[in-house]
């Protein structure tokens, strides 16, 4: 019985010492350095510059193919008989021309595609020359989702998938039905980094669990707890019962440094830290 409780307790100094560490590193004065939101670096107008869809694509393989080897095993009387022509090689170009032009046709509009994101919720869609506008937000899903803007009592909305955003490209999964297409898009002209730098900002995490948030002058105060090596939970300290508590992811922490992701409905922003001192 001795012998099990002095295990117990053993394992229980292992358990707070391994805490202890974990909110040591944390502990301390980090200033923020750089900060970016999912919903700012949507802002702006992107260009589209591809379309992939798997259907299509295969379509298109499977027919190159076809013209690359049509006829090729055939000698001149079966082509005759199968295809009315026995030189094939001329009739390989004029598929070839009708493939490319059939091409051209279905990928061409892309080329002519551009949304435009405006920081006041409205996008404008151009599709080939016609335009269209739509409420845009990002849910709580992380997709992007355009409401027509002209009969909002419709309920007709489309969800797009964001597949990535940096400050250099754009990619959209469009769903429709059991299909799907992923469409690239370049931001126009010299679109500037959406990482910003908040000066006089910083994040103090105190040894009683008490963290201390200030941006620009303005400061709060929440209590945390660092759950694992990937996960702070925060709530605030004046209602502490269900349904007031968030969870602030950790993409990095170091002695010096420290990277957090910290999601609020749809909006979703990553903080860049140094700690002060170091």
């Amino acid at each position: 019985m001795r012998k099990n409780a002095i295990y117990l307790l053993l394992l229980l100094l292992v358990l707070v010492s391994c805490n202890r560490g974990r909110k040591s590193v944390l502990t301390g004065k980090w200033q923020i350095v750089k900060f970016e939101n999912n919903l700012q670096m949507l802002v702006g107008k992107w260009n589209a510059v591809l379309l992939e869809n798997p259907e299509m694509d295969s379509f298109f393989r499977n027919s190159q193919l076809y013209i690359d080897t049509v006829g090729k095993n055939n000698d001149a009387a079966t082509n005759v008989r199968l295809y009315g022509v026995a030189n094939m090689d001329s009739m390989r170009v004029i598929l070839q021309r009708q493939y490319d032009s059939t091409k051209e046709m279905l990928y061409q509009p892309v080329a002519n595609t551009s949304f435009l994101f405006r920081d006041d919720g409205v996008a404008i869609l151009s599709f080939h020359g016609n335009i269209d506008s739509s409420h845009w937000n990002i849910d709580s899903l992380g997709e992007l989702i355009l409401d027509d803007l002209n009969d909002a009592s419709s309920g007709d909305k489309v969800n797009l998938e964001i597949i990535s955003i940096t400050d250099t490209a754009l990619k959209l999964r469009f769903r429709e039905n059991n299909a799907y297409s992923i469409v690239t898009f370049h931001p126009e002209g010299g679109r500037e980094s959406r990482e910003q730098a908040i000066p006089n900002s910083y994040f103090l995490f105190r040894p009683d669990s008490i963290v201390l948030l200030s941006f620009n002058g303005s400061l709060d105060s929440n209590w945390y707890y660092r759950e694992n090596d990937s996960l702070i939970t925060v709530g605030n300290i004046e209602k502490k019962q269900a349904g007031t508590l968030f969870e602030w992811n950790i993409i990095a922490l170091t002695d010096t440094g420290m990277r957090l992701r910290i999601t609020e409905n749809s909006s979703i922003s990553t903080f860049t830290f140094r700690r002060e001192g170091k």
